[in-house]
Formats: structure tokens, sequence, C-alpha cells
């Protein structure tokens, strides 16, 4: 702000040359500005200050959320696999009871179809038997004798 100020050039007694002084009033004037203009610096600073630990504030906070996040989710995570560890036991423990119980199944209509079988063998080996039992009385040379044990 020198446009204010009245330069008056004195004359040293000790160099003997001029020297440039500004007068007092215009001094006071530049330090208050240059007071002002530094304390509206501080301030500024301390503003940038104060955000820079509410940055570091949320960050930390972010930190902390982020961990809880993913220590939520990594449960969460371990409860899914115990949850279908304890599925897969449960249909392998079902899918061997139905297999058992097919098996006891089939062995038992294997049975019933095995001894039928027999049935039907012990029956086909009388009819065998009828039949060559029937095939000797024909045989035999007596044929009046046949008449005798069948009647008509």
């Amino acid at each position: 702000m020198r446009s204010q100020s009245s330069d008056c050039f004195v004359l040293t007694r000790k160099t003997g040359m001029h020297t440039n002084h500004m007068k007092d009033t215009n001094n006071n004037f530049n330090n208050s500005l240059l007071g002002a203009q530094k304390e509206k610096l501080i301030q500024a600073i301390k503003k940038i200050k104060h955000e820079i630990d509410e940055c570091y504030e949320a960050e930390k906070d972010a930190f902390v959320d982020a961990l809880e996040v993913e220590n939520r989710f990594e449960k969460i995570e371990r409860e899914i696999r115990a949850e279908f560890q304890n599925l897969h036991r449960f249909l392998n423990e079902e899918e061997e009871a139905d297999v058992e119980r097919l098996k006891k199944e089939r062995d038992k209509r294997v049975k019933i179809l095995k001894d039928r079988e027999k049935k039907i063998a012990m029956q086909g080996r009388d009819l065998e038997k009828a039949i060559e039992t029937l095939n000797c009385k024909l045989r035999e040379d007596d044929s009046p004798k046949l008449l005798k044990t069948y009647p008509c």
C-alpha cells in the first residue's frame, strides 16, 4: 500500500547517503495489515489441520468399519459352510438309509421270486415225473390193465 505512504529522503550522518524511510503511521498500517493476513493464514491452517484430523478420524473409522464388515462376512461364510456340511452329512446319511432300504426291499423281492422259482421248478419236476409215470403206464404191454387203472 505504498500509494498512501509518503517517502522522504534523509541524509544519514555516518555514510552521507540518502535512505528511503516510510513514515511511522504507514509502517503501523502495514504491520496491522500484515498481522491481519497472518491471522487469516493461521486460522486457515488451523481449519485445514482440523479437517486433516477429521480425515484421519474418518479413515480410522472406515478401517474399523471395513474390518467389521470383513469379519461379519467371514462369520457368515463359516456359518454357510457349516450349514452346508450339515446338509451334506444329512443327505449322505439319508442316501445311505435309502440305499439300505432299497437293498432290503430288493433282497426281499428277490427271495420271494427265488422261492416262487423253486416252487415252479418243483412243480415242473412233479409234472415231469407225472408224465414219466404216464408214459411208463402207456408202455406197459398189457393195455387192458391200463384200462382198469383209469376208468373212463
